[in-house]
């Protein structure tokens, strides 16, 4: 009985674990083989991207949540972030804001090995702005059912910035007016106070005004 030598052994290990794509096929030409050998490693690649953002944001909840940076004896998580990883406040935030997200809405993408489409951070963090629109209440039927469209796209990996900008612009509230009138009044009010003879019945309106100007502002924004 012939024992396989340990160059042997690791060639014949390397082969079993090669891709599917990698065993040779006598009918397909080289470069084809070549081209999906190299696509199989990129969806490897890829897949690995996406689950890089997911897996540093649990290690920066960890952090968070343990209070892991006060033993390192740094004054606060944002301080620890910069010092110790090169990543600043923003960007801290932004992934503990998506860990925290998936933790309440998509728990399944927290697993070891998640399977499906999961999503890359920037496509991650428009679908948290869906859901959160979706989740208002008294929303309009309409912009209910978009949103229900985006939201779909989002999750199936289809979602463009397109059809963010397009969605954004056809459904934006038109209170530009209201707010150029509410700037208006404020600054009206202001030189008011200043004018010894200003009536106070006049900046007491102008006062009744402001608030009415900032609900209608707070209104639209909710639509």
């Amino acid at each position: 009985m012939t024992v396989p030598n340990r160059t042997q052994a690791k060639a014949k290990t390397a082969t079993t674990k090669s891709s599917p794509a990698a065993k040779k096929q006598p009918d397909v030409p080289p470069l084809v083989q070549e081209a999906l050998q190299v696509t199989w490693l990129l969806k490897g690649g890829l897949k690995n991207v996406q689950l890089a953002y997911i897996r540093v944001g649990t290690l920066l909840a960890q952090v968070r949540d343990r209070r892991l940076w006060e033993v390192l004896k740094h004054p606060d998580i944002e301080h620890y972030a910069q010092e110790r990883l090169q990543l600043g406040r923003a960007s801290l935030y932004r992934y503990l804001q998506v860990h925290d997200w998936m933790v309440e809405f998509h728990k399944d993408w927290l697993e070891p090995h998640p399977k499906g489409f999961i999503p890359e951070l920037t496509d991650a963090a428009d679908l948290m702005w869906i859901e959160a629109e979706l989740a208002k209440p008294n929303l309009e039927p309409e912009r209910r059912a978009a949103l229900e469209v985006l939201r779909t796209k989002g999750l199936n990996g289809e979602l463009k910035d397109s059809d963010l900008v397009n969605f954004r612009h056809h459904t934006r509230p038109n209170d530009a007016g209201v707010r150029s009138l509410l700037t208006k009044c404020r600054a009206l009010r202001r030189q008011a106070t200043q004018v010894a003879a200003a009536p106070p019945e006049a900046i007491a309106d102008l006062d009744a005004a402001i608030v009415l100007f900032e609900k209608a502002v707070a209104a639209a924004g909710k639509r």
